[in-house]
């Protein structure tokens, strides 16, 4: 699909090719969200004593999804067991990802979400994309959690050797709306491509691999933790391969974007006997400034206690190493009040920290 609609996750959307905008998302999901969050107030605890805190994720096929499930969960059993009188309740919802879930925290349709740095840095100056649309007074942060690697896949049998060989042809760019739109849109830009340079295709990255199997694209932008297994099987298969990016346009976008790192993806990881050289730009959760401090703080201590870093070390081979310490790495945004109070009992330096 090339359009600004999408066909979202959920089952009616699927059936009935719903396209009810792609920026605020379809009927179905919102009513599902709000089935959803009925459920859990009327089952979990007593009206009145509940705290249910929404949580956008992203989409089913990515990193996001399961990690901000782990997250949900581990956060609700916790609350459930230490506050009974008074539980959070954390509900993950799918999304198309960083931009979408910004936007709903904006909006007061989401309480917390997940997001790259870059979008999360935009969104806060109302630079780019969220133009005229200075979100400063409503978003904050709890804090880093992994690095997304951004990898360029190109048909195996193409002559696609860098990025500036995307000129004219079929690129994958995520969903409109998606985080990875903007850094595709934004790496294109530093290697001297216009949009009209290239025949962009708006698709989530398991349409958009599976398109690339039956020759219908040329290369997929996909920003995320590895491995993806989706990048995995179509190396497996002698379809798509994935391409570094030349030393030079690495370090032009590092220089200029400081939420972006240069890194590189270990051999090994798509059947790659040499690291391959790409960008990097950090997960992090957001959170509505005008959520509670304690229910802030008790999500911050949960995040980091010992069982939920095991539970997410088995949810995502890039949340193995996830340490407190490096929880402030390439935070651009305040720290909400809640998170603040937990890394400063916990000796993290927070000196470095936006204010």
């Amino acid at each position: 699909m090339t359009s600004n609609a999408k066909i979202h996750d959920c089952m009616p959307c699927r059936v009935s090719g719903c396209v009810f905008g792609c920026m605020t998302g379809c009927f179905s999901t919102y009513l599902f969200r709000i089935v959803t969050v009925l459920f859990l107030l009327v089952t979990a605890a007593p009206l009145q004593a509940q705290q249910v805190l929404r949580f956008g994720t992203g989409g089913s096929d990515g990193s996001y999804f399961p990690v901000g499930t782990v997250i949900a969960k581990a956060i609700n059993e916790r609350s459930a067991s230490q506050h009974k009188d008074n539980p959070l309740v954390v509900v993950p919802q799918r999304s198309s990802g960083s931009v979408l879930n910004i936007l709903d925290i904006d909006r007061g349709l989401l309480e917390l979400g997940l997001a790259q740095a870059d979008v999360i840095s935009l969104a806060y100056l109302g630079k780019g994309q969220f133009k005229g649309n200075e979100m400063a007074g409503n978003l904050t942060t709890i804090g880093t959690l992994f690095q997304e690697s951004v990898h360029l896949v190109v048909d195996a049998d193409s002559d696609i050797q860098s990025v500036a060989d995307l000129a004219g042809k079929r690129v994958a760019i995520d969903e409109l709306g998606s985080g990875t739109q903007v850094d595709a849109e934004l790496i294109l830009a530093a290697a001297g491509l216009a949009p009209a340079d290239i025949k962009p295709v708006y698709l989530k990255p398991v349409d958009a691999i599976e398109r690339m199997r039956y020759d219908m694209l040329d290369a997929i932008f996909i920003v995320s933790a590895h491995p993806v297994s989706g990048v995995e099987r179509l190396v497996k298969d002698g379809i798509g391969r994935v391409v570094p990016m030349n030393e030079e346009l690495i370090q032009s976008i590092v220089d200029e974007y400081q939420y972006f790192s240069a890194q590189n993806i270990p051999e090994g990881i798509y059947s790659n006997s040499q690291s391959i050289r790409t960008l990097s730009v950090s997960a992090q959760i957001v959170v509505r400034a005008d959520v509670p401090t304690d229910a802030v703080y008790e999500i911050t201590r949960t995040l980091w206690s010992d069982s939920t870093l095991q539970s997410l070390a088995a949810a995502h081979p890039r949340c193995i190493n996830l340490t407190v310490e490096k929880a402030l790495q390439g935070v651009g945004i305040p720290l909400h009040p809640g998170a603040l109070r937990f890394y400063s009992e916990q000796g993290v330096d927070v000196s470095g920290a936006p204010q």
